[in-house]
C-alpha cells in the first residue's frame, strides 16, 4: 500500500473488493489474519506495517497513520493484494448491497462489520482481469473457510451478498475448471421495458448484457440463458462485434453490442 492511500482505502475497500462480513466485534485481528493465511497452501504475508512484534497498545504510541493498524499486505499466486479493517481499528465500509443471493432481504447487513481484500496498488489496472480476479477470490474463499464468524461474502462491482458458503463452492467450482460464478459476480434484475439485466458485467466486460423482452418472459429460463452467456463472452473478454450462439435447448441467439454501454441477446 502507497504512503498516504491508507486511510481512503480502509474507508471503501479499494477497487474490485472481497467484502467478508461478520457481526459485530467478530473481525479478526492481525494475528488472527496471519495465523489463517498460514495455514492456506500458497497464500502468505508478504508485507506486515508492524511485524510479527506487533502490539495494539505499543502501536498506539507511535508516529504512524492509524490505517496502518488495519491493514496486510498478502501474496497470492505472485501477486500482492491488501487485507483492510482488520481489529481493533475501523472496519471498512460496505457498500450499499443490491442483489442478495439466500441473504434475507430484512437482514440490515449495514450494522455488520466488514473488512476488505482488494487487489494491491500495482494491479490497480489489471484489476478486472480473469488471472487477478480468480487469485482474488481463491484468497477470499479460503480465508472465509478459516476466519470465525463470516456471515456473508460481498463482491463489490456487482453490490452482490452471499453465505460464505454458497461463495466458497461456486469459486472453487471455477477455479477447478468449472463455469464462471455469475451468480456471486453479477446481479440479475427486470428493467422497465421487462428485459432482464446484468448488473456488474461491465467490470468484466466494458458492457452489461440485456437480454430481448421475448427471451426475458420466463425469468428462470432467461436467468439460465444469461449466465451460460456471461460463461462463453467472459472468456473471450472484450466483445465488439455480433456473434451467433446457442442455448442448450438449441435456440440460436444474436448477441450484438450495442453503443457503449450494452450487449443485446436477442433470438434469431
Amino acid at each position: 500500500m502507497m504512503e498516504g492511500a491508507g486511510e481512503e482505502l480502509a474507508r471503501s475497500g479499494g477497487v474490485g473488493a472481497v467484502y467478508l462480513v461478520f457481526s459485530r466485534s467478530r473481525r479478526p485481528d492481525r494475528p488472527a489474519l496471519i495465523e489463517a493465511a498460514e495455514a492456506i497452501s500458497g497464500l502468505s504475508v508478504s508485507h506486515d506495517p508492524f511485524g510479527r512484534d506487533y502490539n495494539p497498545d505499543h502501536a498506539r504510541g507511535r508516529a504512524r497513520s492509524k490505517s496502518e493498524e488495519t491493514w496486510l499486505e498478502l501474496l497470492q499466486w505472485g501477486m500482492t493484494f491488501d487485507c483492510l479493517g482488520l481489529a481493533p481499528g475501523p472496519a471498512v465500509s460496505l457498500p450499499a448491497i443490491e442483489h442478495r443471493l439466500n441473504i434475507p432481504v430484512d437482514q440490515d447487513l449495514g450494522s455488520f462489520e466488514a473488512l476488505a481484500l482488494s487487489p494491491g496498488p500495482h494491479l490497480a489496472d489489471a484489476a478486472n482481469s480473469l488471472p487477478v480476479v480468480r487469485a482474488l477470490l481463491d484468497m477470499a474463499a479460503s480465508l472465509a473457510g478459516l476466519l470465525d464468524g463470516v456471515e456473508a461474502v460481498c463482491w463489490g462491482p456487482a453490490r452482490t451478498a452471499m453465505p460464505p458458503r454458497f461463495f466458497r463452492s461456486a469459486v472453487a467450482s471455477w477455479i477447478e475448471g468449472g463455469p464462471f460464478p455469475a451468480l456471486c459476480l453479477a446481479g440479475f434484475q427486470i428493467d422497465p421495458s421487462g428485459r432482464l439485466c446484468t448488473n456488474g458485467m461491465d467490470w468484466f466486460l466494458g458492457r452489461e448484457i440485456v437480454l430481448s423482452t421475448e427471451l426475458s418472459q420466463d425469468r428462470s429460463a432467461a436467468t439460465r440463458i444469461a449466465l451460460r452467456l456471461i460463461h462463453e463472452i467472459v472468456a473471450m473478454g472484450r466483445l465488439d462485434h455480433r456473434i451467433e450462439m446457442s442455448t442448450e435447448e438449441g435456440l440460436s441467439l444474436s448477441v450484438e453490442p450495442v453503443g457503449a454501454n450494452l450487449i443485446e441477446v436477442n433470438p434469431m
